[in-house]
């Protein structure tokens, strides 16, 4: 089962917080602001807008991100 799920990277994505972060917390993901992100640190928003700038956000285009992100929190321990 994935940690990371396209909803998740697309909430990320849509925060009005530029210092939105992806955390791991209690086995489940959250986007919370950067000064209150406690858990596991997946990414923040500034992490990932680089990678997409120019670039649609299809559902192919999150899910691959979601990937990623999943590997991520799994290489961080998970």
């Amino acid at each position: 089962m994935a940690l990371v799920s396209r909803d998740d990277v697309r909430e990320l994505l849509d925060s009005p917080d530029p210092g939105a972060t992806l955390v791991l917390v209690e086995g489940r993901c959250a986007v919370l602001p950067e000064e209150r992100a406690e858990g596991l640190v997946i990414a923040s928003r500034r992490d990932l807008e680089p990678e997409l700038a120019g670039a649609g956000r299809s559902d192919q285009d999150l899910d691959r991100l979601a990937g990623r992100l999943d590997g991520v929190a799994r290489d961080l321990g998970a």
